[in-house]
């Protein structure tokens, strides 16, 4: 999904986006690394799209074909290797890879390093008993909780409502969104057209009020929750969990993966880790291109 033009085109209005190829026998491809070029503080950087939790390689491995182990890992590096040739020098360099790349030794060859980071994913979904069985008890009890204040209502189109109470979660923590209303409307309006998206919206029973919005994004096979909204005048109620669950649910239906797309801060990871998904980590690549741009790095990727 995060590899589609057309994902690539609606997220990277503030920068460009260009794709790195490698190619084979009659010059198929068998290889990409998207990228998108941007500025900070007057130099060209390589980064994470917005609204992107993930990038890095693609590799084609070859149909109908078990390759051993040492000849899969042979082709993944000549292909990371070309594409790593082909990145165009910058000042800064970060990517996030999908979960399932695990081969990042090229770029570890070529003077990129590495950090790891987690997400937290259900793979499959087709046991809803068993899914909340395997909530903690207290997210179980918050869940409950929430049903008897909020219903919850889908609204393919309610994306105002979601990104105002997206917007009220920063302005608590004293912080803005990463990325502009508009970016999320470009996103949001070919994921409509595409049918590849919805938003679940907690309303408070007696007078309608929103107190929190979910909005999940998917493909044919994988889910990701895109961001998520909560007034904090009703935290207390939880209703955001409940939303969640809702999602959950709503990917056994379709019979796909939900990825929680976790966080790394502290508050906000206990909470995915309630619902007993897979802690999954995943590669987080970045590069400077000399000692001063490594220290103005470190400071930006702090940010």
């Amino acid at each position: 999904m995060h590899f589609q033009p057309w994902w690539l085109d609606a997220v990277c209005s503030s920068g460009a986006w260009d794709v790195c190829l490698a190619t084979g026998a009659g010059n198929a491809v068998t290889g990409a690394l998207p990228y998108f070029i941007t500025q900070r503080w007057g130099l060209k950087i390589i980064r994470q799209p917005p609204l992107t939790s993930y990038g890095g390689p693609w590799v084609h491995y070859p149909e109908n074909q078990d390759l051993k182990l040492q000849k899969r890992v042979n082709l993944e590096r000549k292909i990371l290797e070309e594409l790593v040739r082909q990145l165009p020098k910058a000042a800064f360099f970060q990517q996030s890879f999908r979960p399932e790349i695990h081969n990042w030794l090229p770029f570890q060859w070529a003077g990129y390093r590495q950090t790891t980071r987690y997400t937290y994913l259900f793979h499959k979904l087709n046991d809803l008993e068993l899914i909340w069985a395997g909530c903690k008890n207290t997210l179980r009890t918050d869940i409950r909780k929430a049903t008897r204040s909020v219903g919850v209502h889908r609204e393919p189109d309610a994306l105002m409502i979601a990104w105002e109470l997206h917007l009220k979660s920063f302005l608590r923590k004293g912080k803005r969104p990463p990325y502009s209303y508009e970016t999320v409307r470009s996103l949001h309006d070919v994921l409509l057209e595409r049918r590849q998206s919805i938003c679940f919206v907690a309303r408070d029973r007696d007078s309608n009020i929103p107190h929190a919005a979910l909005y999940l994004a998917f493909d044919a096979r994988n889910a990701s929750v895109l961001f998520t909204g909560q007034d904090p005048a009703f935290k207390s109620i939880s209703a955001v969990w409940l939303l969640f669950w809702e999602a959950i649910k709503y990917c056994s239906e379709k019979g796909l993966a939900f990825d929680f797309e976790g966080s790394m801060e502290r508050e906000i990871e206990r909470g995915f880790r309630a619902f007993g998904a897979q802690l999954t980590p995943y590669h987080q690549i970045w590069k400077a291109g000399n000692r001063l741009s490594d220290l103005a790095f470190r400071v930006y990727r702090a940010l």
